[in-house]
């Protein structure tokens, strides 16, 4: 074969030239827009309908996200007024000539009642302000002051609220299913002084940014509270607090809306007397400090669970949306609604005298 033959004809090379073969690709081009995507098209529309389209939703909120949001319940309860609220029931349960016995009883009922009128904190959000316990501590030969320890039942713990008159179930609470929010103190100062004085928890009080002060205090004189010297022995030495009972108080007379005590608080907050802040616990004549930041520890699951409530109810109220259905919301497990049993009667001292103890007032509707 010779060499002319070896060479390819013309016709073949202009077949494979450049041009011939761009033209070719806008055809398949052409023919996939006109044909192909609407074949795509018609087969994603067959997989998904209405009821079945993905939708891409962000995590609501991460165990690290729970870990690094504080509580913050100053709005709820401001610790700066509790000095001037303990100062008050101490004058009035003064007032009131009490008995001996009936000294302690009445006076932690007041202290709690008088938290409950302007307390806001709603643990579970159920919308029902939480009852406000108080359980007067002491150290046994001490008679330079009493720290109050101000508690709330604990929401992953308590799911439904005892009858007022169950003093048993109210000092299982007290003792076992409760959160410490602050004490309170009262300490005896030099002269006729005595020095009224709150600590917050650190864990439900918790600024942003700035470190909070552990120490709200304020003076008054014994004169001013009516206290004579028999009042203060049995403020500092009770004899039912020596012989190892312990006493609770909280707030009776029916539970409350959130927006009820907001409504109403406006007017007491504002007559009450607010603490100055400071670093440096009150002192007792003797020179004792009065450090009552030793708080009883929350677990991490009720700390968790309030927190991660707290988040979704102010972001709802917010009218945030992508929180997730309100369904989710409502049956979020670990924090339920409290249910509120409503007794018959109401016991404002429940306990035994023989025993030195009394109980609880009962946190229920009076009814007629």
């Amino acid at each position: 074969m010779s060499e002319k033959d070896n060479e390819s004809p013309e016709w073949l090379e202009k077949l494979f030239s450049t041009q011939v073969i761009l033209t070719a690709i806008l055809i398949l081009g052409i023919y996939w827009v006109f044909f192909g995507e609407d074949k795509s098209r018609d087969s994603s529309v067959s997989r998904y309908t209405s009821q079945n389209i993905p939708i891409g939703i962000s995590d609501q909120l991460n165990p690290e996200a729970i870990e690094k949001l504080g509580i913050d319940l100053t709005d709820n309860l401001d610790p700066k007024l509790i000095p001037a609220i303990t100062s008050e029931a101490l004058r009035e349960t003064t007032q009131a000539n009490v008995s001996e016995d009936s000294f302690l009883p009445t006076l932690v009922s007041k202290i709690s009642n008088k938290i409950r009128d302007v307390s806001t904190i709603d643990l579970n959000e159920d919308g029902i302000a939480d009852p406000v316990l108080v359980v007067p501590q002491t150290e046994s030969g001490d008679s330079d002051f009493l720290v109050f320890s101000i508690l709330v039942p604990d929401p992953s713990e308590v799911s439904t609220l005892p009858p007022g008159s169950d003093n048993q179930a109210w000092r299982d609470i007290a003792e076992n299913k409760s959160i410490e929010i602050m004490t309170a103190s009262v300490v005896r100062g030099s002269g006729n002084e005595l020095n009224m004085q709150s600590t917050p928890n650190p864990e439900m009080y918790q600024s942003a940014g700035t470190p909070y002060p552990p120490y709200y205090g304020a003076g008054y004189s014994m004169t001013s509270l009516l206290m004579t010297s028999m009042m203060m022995s049995m403020l500092f030495r009770p004899p039912f607090i020596w012989g190892g009972g312990f006493g609770y108080g909280y707030g009776y007379g029916g539970p409350m809306a959130v927006s009820t005590v907001q409504n109403r608080r406006g007017a007491t907050t504002s007559a009450l007397r607010k603490a100055d802040p400071s670093y440096s616990a009150a002192k007792t004549a003797g020179g004792r400090s009065v450090s009552s930041n030793k708080f009883r520890s929350t677990s991490k699951k009720s700390l968790n669970n309030i927190k991660s409530t707290k988040f979704r109810t102010a972001n709802r109220k917010a009218g945030a949306t992508g929180l997730g259905s309100s369904r989710s919301l409502q049956n979020k497990p670990g924090v339920t609604k409290r249910r509120r049993i409503v007794p018959r009667k109401r016991s404002l001292f429940g306990g035994s005298r023989r025993m030195r103890g009394f109980g609880f007032g009962g946190f229920g509707r009076r009814r007629r």
